[in-house]
């Protein structure tokens, strides 16, 4: 460590705090050593030189031991019965060293009783525990409060940035299933291609343009699912059956775009069953005042072998309980369950 580093830890802020606030102490006693003669100014010296070094000595054990062996880990009561332990220590050697000292304007002051000598040196000694501790609980008060708010920014902007991630991986994830899907479809040259291909652009439309935002009015959002289901619909028209029902009025509510889709889209990729003439996918959304719930019901394809887990997991799904998680801690349920044939996906959100 060169010279200036040297220079620099020595005159660091924190003891420059720490000399300011003694330079206090010893500016208030110096002033009334104008009127006095060299003898007696050496003399006061030495005893306020006394006094000072118990003061500091009690000060900084409290600060550097006691307050975080015991008052940090939440040992109030041991550290109230050491901090009396030592004042009491402390006030007592000085306060006999100070009443067999030689006279000064103190103990004039004290009126050469050891007992408001005493008094004196407690009120004293208390006096800087007391302000020497009040202002290292408000630094820690002030230094944790900056530690939160820089936690509280960091863990926003890493929100942030997750959600932009988890909210990218939904369209192209979704375009490829879209996009197959109108592939397969050109092959035989279908003339219901044109038509996807419009609904498509309609979708694009919505995500390019309204998807950039935080959140979205739930109108758009529910437009956006109909749209697709319309889209997906053209396509397994001869084989799915498929029942939007929405109930309750929407009060307003906004929502995280493309929050729903995976769910529907997942219906569709896991609920045509081979095993029946016409599958069935019922889609359910009610909406209340302060509260969204989301059903989803499809049939079980039993000839898929390993069908036991089928629809469980995947991008889509995984995406959705991510995004549940840093949107809506603590205020949704999310749950898929296997019954009688049927998966049936429920999502339910509280909404402030």
């Amino acid at each position: 460590m060169n010279l200036k580093d040297r220079l620099y830890n020595i005159f660091s802020i924190r003891w420059i705090q720490h000399l300011s606030f003694w330079s206090v102490f010893l500016l208030l006693e110096l002033s009334r050593f104008i009127d006095m003669d060299i003898e007696r100014i050496s003399r006061e010296l030495i005893f306020e030189g006394t006094q000072l070094f118990f003061i500091v000595c009690l000060v900084y054990f409290n600060l550097r031991i006691l307050i975080p062996k015991y008052w940090n880990k939440g040992k109030y009561s041991k550290y109230i019965s050491s901090i009396i332990l030592m004042e009491i220590i402390t006030i007592s050697t000085l306060s006999v060293i100070i009443y067999s000292f030689p006279e000064t304007e103190f103990k004039r002051f004290a009126s050469f009783s050891l007992g408001k000598v005493m008094m004196m040196i407690t009120f004293k000694t208390n006096i800087f525990v007391l302000s020497s501790s009040l202002f290292h609980f408000v630094k820690e008060w002030i230094k944790l409060k900056d530690e939160n708010l820089r936690y509280t920014e960091n863990a926003q902007k890493q929100l942030t940035a997750e959600l932009s991630l988890l909210k990218a991986q939904v369209n192209p994830h979704f375009l490829f299933n879209t996009l197959n899907n109108i592939y397969s479809m050109s092959l035989y040259n279908s003339n219901k291609t044109p038509e996807m291909i419009l609904k498509l652009s309609q979708l694009l439309s919505y995500m390019l343009y309204e998807c950039k935002d935080e959140e979205v009015n739930l109108e758009k959002e529910i437009q956006f699912i109909k749209n697709y289901i319309d889209l997906e619909s053209v396509r397994v028209e001869d084989i799915a059956e498929i029942n939007l029902n929405i109930k309750g009025e929407d009060p307003g509510h906004k929502v995280p775009p493309l929050l729903f889709i995976p769910l529907i889209e997942n219906a569709f990729k896991h609920g045509i069953s081979t095993e029946q003439t016409t599958s069935k996918i019922n889609i359910n959304l009610v909406i209340s005042d302060n509260k969204i719930d989301l059903e989803i019901d499809t049939p079980i394809d039993l000839s898929v072998e390993g069908n036991k887990n089928k629809g469980l997991g995947g991008l889509g799904i995984k995406n959705v309980k991510k995004r549940l998680d840093l949107l809506f801690p603590g205020h949704h349920t999310f749950d898929i369950s296997r019954d009688n044939g049927i998966y049936t996906t429920k999502l339910s959100l509280l909404l402030s």
